[in-house]
């Protein structure tokens, strides 16, 4: 009978971490205004390409080059590099001041599973890495 158990057992542990391993990234959320950069197509890319493209140094500049800054409101979905944009515009809103996305979202939806679930997350207990 304690073999019948374990058997049992050891299924529904190998379920529950394949389960995990499965699990759909991690959406972030903007806390403020926040600028993210992006190509001609909406596709969000690395801050550094507009930051390499403009001339003044901050946020806003990069129009009439290959990259632009995408303006998303508070609670904004930030999306993954490699993902599309919405929500928001290439066209700042007036008055308003635009923050960078945090670091933590700075990654890729593939990059962002493969720290989830029981793999290399393990060794650091729930850390992301911050």
């Amino acid at each position: 009978m304690k073999t019948i158990h374990l058997n049992i057992t050891l299924a529904a542990a190998s379920a529950i971490t394949l389960a995990a391993c499965d699990q759909p990234a991690k959406e972030w959320t903007a806390a403020q205004d926040t600028a993210v950069c992006a190509d001609r197509n909406g596709t969000r890319v690395p801050d550094a390409q507009c930051q390499a493209q403009s001339q003044n140094h901050h946020i806003g500049a990069g129009v009439g080059t290959a990259f632009l800054w995408y303006y998303l409101g508070r609670n904004s979905a930030i999306p993954y590099y490699g993902e599309r944009l919405r929500g928001g515009s290439f066209t700042r809103t007036p008055g308003a001041t635009y923050f960078h996305a945090p670091v933590r979202t700075a990654m890729t939806r593939s990059a962002a599973i493969s720290r989830g679930g029981f793999g290399s997350s393990a060794r650091s207990f729930g850390s992301f890495g911050e």
